[in-house]
């Protein structure tokens, strides 16, 4: 399947990558800034699809990218990097600092991976190595036409990437998908292990620049962005105070009822409606997601007990 081209202004271009994995239409992708002074992409996507990332940067006449900004070095936004960096090689690679040894030695970041994720995480295609030398160091980020804000949370090598009214936030601000009716579906994003407060920063730093267009990781583009964190706030926040009540009630260990807490959550949570509007195949792929959320709230909690 070739990757799909979204324009969404003159300047900004959302591609939409599918891995050979079912259900996974309209989750990944890779944002295009193409103006006169800078040409720059925010995230690759996985290494299985880094050649129609290639292809789809061809048809919008892209010769050369300025830099290659990464979120944060998980499979799904950072697998291709090894392949646009050789594609590209004029592109500096800007990624927290946290991440920039896993780009250069991927060894690791990939056996983690497949721990984590298991198939999904082989279907993503293992991750190429970068030359450390193409790692933006400090002047080279701040000679960029863009912001750079640490928004550790979903995890701890997290950047945003801010562009005018542009906020390319990765998963800071949860994921956000298109569902048919045009409501929102917004989850959360709290892999294990999760830390609350952080999350919560970070969303609080983002929300003191004034976003105005928040561009998500996965996979869409809402121009009324303070509002949409402020929902993603009190999320959180929502998520707390019911799993709280889920474990109160349980006996023994919590993760053998992790599903049964995902049903709570989908009744109780008007931000996931819009799950019964995604196909039978989406739904398998988020209740997926779901529970390793579910599961990162759970070790949480018990910390803080």
């Amino acid at each position: 399947m070739e990757a799909s081209i979204r324009p969404l202004t003159p300047n900004l271009f959302l591609i939409v990558l599918v891995p050979p994995l079912d259900g996974f239409d309209d989750f990944i992708g890779a944002w295009l800034v193409k103006r006169e002074d800078c040409v720059y992409l925010v995230d690759v996507g996985p290494a299985v699809t880094a050649d129609k990332l290639i292809g789809a940067l061809d048809a919008l006449g892209v010769t050369h990218l300025d830099y290659i900004c990464l979120t944060h070095i998980h499979l799904d936004h950072a697998g291709a990097i090894g392949h646009l960096s050789r594609r590209f090689p004029g592109a500096s690679v800007i990624c927290h600092p946290k991440g920039e040894a896993h780009l250069v030695d991927p060894e690791r970041l990939w056996q983690g991976t497949l721990k984590t994720l298991g198939d999904t995480g082989r279907a993503y295609g293992p991750i190429l190595p970068i030359d450390q030398a193409r790692l933006a160091g400090p002047e080279q980020i701040a000679a960029a036409p863009f912001e750079v804000i640490d928004t550790p949370g979903h995890s701890p090598h997290h950047f945003t990437f801010v562009d005018k009214d542009l906020f390319f936030a990765g998963e800071a601000g949860g994921v956000c998908l298109p569902v048919p009716s045009g409501n929102v579906y917004l989850r959360p994003a709290t892999p294990p292990r999760f830390f609350m407060e952080t999350s919560l920063a970070s969303i609080d730093r983002l929300m003191a620049a004034k976003p105005k267009t928040l561009c998500y990781g996965h996979l869409s583009m809402r121009e009324d962005g303070m509002a949409m964190l402020r929902k993603h706030r009190d999320q959180l926040l929502l998520w707390k105070r019911v799993l709280m009540d889920c474990m109160d009630k349980t006996d023994g260990d919590p993760m053998g009822t992790v599903d049964q807490w995902i049903d709570v959550l989908l009744e109780k949570d008007p931000l996931l409606a819009g799950f019964r509007e995604l196909t039978p195949l989406q739904q398998q792929r988020e209740r997926s997601f779901l529970s390793n959320s579910v599961k990162g709230f759970i070790g949480y909690l018990k910390d803080s007990r």
